[in-house]
């Protein structure tokens, strides 16, 4: 009985002990999955303004983005908002992070010939890397990178863009973006054009997918993606800055079946957040008119006005039109604001209801 109850502790400290190891691999748990992208037109000024029309703030951290090439642990945290219109796909980010780099040129730390270590700039490097309409997927570019767009941000608040793995080059004067230091980290706001997009998804694809702003911007159009970040870090050492870590927000399962965790993140088959696209605005207009051309002119006893030979007088019929403002198809704000008056009324009811059964209660007893 002795050997059996000290062979049970022993299993019990093991587990013990097993438990931070095993909480430590669980840090990821879920990736983000499909957000909506709603249609507006920020002004890319670097504010991140709710305002504008940017969607609301997607968090990311250890539990939706994991560490990339190594397992290195996700020590950013941070906002990721969208929104798009006919010409641009929007996005920003909010980063929090304990050691920002600036960047002071294009890239020499990765080696350009390396297919995912390129991040085009030396510093710390926000990527966004997309397929729109899961075209890439379903052409058989599994295994292969998108296209990335790198965001970096340079002394001056100067923020740059740099276009890597098709027709690697800086694109600063086609991506709009702007952006600043801020106390715990950096921000930026960016416009990616559409046609920018589709044609550099025909050249990585070698030009078998063939895809125009039409065919994408559409309600309910998913465009598959993933943010990488390249945490650059100074290495007393080496005397030189090195990248300290890689981040990704990855899938959870591939779509071969494999885990997330175990794929390359720069593969388009580990992308893990997708957004889709949200309903245009759209015009309302209602228009009254009487049903005749004309109307009889009465006086002011209500009698039929005649002319000389006893024809009635008539005039034009006047028509009534109201036009309504522009509205959004996933706009709730008038709605939203008299669900809660309600709700605030019931609840007062309720509370009122469960006051009197109270004092019933204490009666009876």
């Amino acid at each position: 009985m002795k050997r059996i109850f000290a062979a049970l502790m022993c299993v019990l400290m093991f587990a013990v002990l097993l438990v931070p190891v095993m909480a430590e691999e669980d840090n990821f748990l879920a990736e983000i999955g499909e957000i909506p992208c709603p249609y507006a037109t920020p002004t890319v000024d670097g504010n991140i303004d709710a305002s504008e029309g940017w969607s609301s703030a997607q968090y990311i951290d250890k539990t939706n983005t994991d560490g990339a090439w190594g397992g290195e642990d996700v020590v950013i945290t941070g906002n990721i908002y969208r929104a798009y219109d006919d010409k641009n796909l929007y996005i920003a980010a909010d980063i929090v992070i304990p050691e920002l780099s600036l960047s002071e040129g294009e890239d020499w730390i990765e080696g350009a010939g390396e297919d995912g270590n390129r991040p085009g700039w030396d510093g710390d490097v926000f990527v966004y890397t997309l397929d729109p309409l899961g075209e890439m997927i379903n052409n058989g570019f599994i295994s292969d990178p998108g296209v990335w767009y790198c965001f970096g941000i340079f002394e001056g608040n100067n923020i740059r863009v740099y276009r890597t793995h098709v027709n690697d080059a800086e694109v600063t004067d086609t991506v709009k973006a702007e952006g600043s230091v801020t106390d715990g980290g950096w921000r930026f706001e960016a416009a990616i054009p559409w046609e920018t997009i589709c044609k550099d998804v025909e050249d990585i694809s070698y030009g078998d997918i063939v895809l125009t702003p039409a065919d994408i911007v559409k309600e309910g159009s998913v465009i598959k993606g993933e943010m990488l970040y390249y945490d650059r870090v100074y290495d007393a050492e080496a005397t030189e800055r090195i990248t300290g870590s890689r981040y990704a927000t990855i899938c959870m399962t591939c779509v071969d079946g494999t885990p997330g965790t175990s794929a390359t993140p720069w593969m388009l088959k580990a992308y893990g957040m997708h957004f889709v696209l949200g309903a245009k605005a759209t015009a309302d207009t209602t228009t009254d008119t009487t049903d005749e051309a004309t109307e009889a002119v009465t006086d002011e006893k209500g009698n039929t006005v005649t002319d000389d030979k006893g024809n009635k007088v008539t005039q034009k019929a006047t028509a009534k039109t109201t036009t309504k403002k522009a509205t959004t198809g996933t706009s709730t704000g008038g709605n939203a604001a008299q669900t809660l008056d309600m709700g605030i009324a019931m609840a007062i009811g309720a509370l009122a209801v469960s006051g009197i059964g109270l004092a019933v209660s204490k009666k009876r007893r």
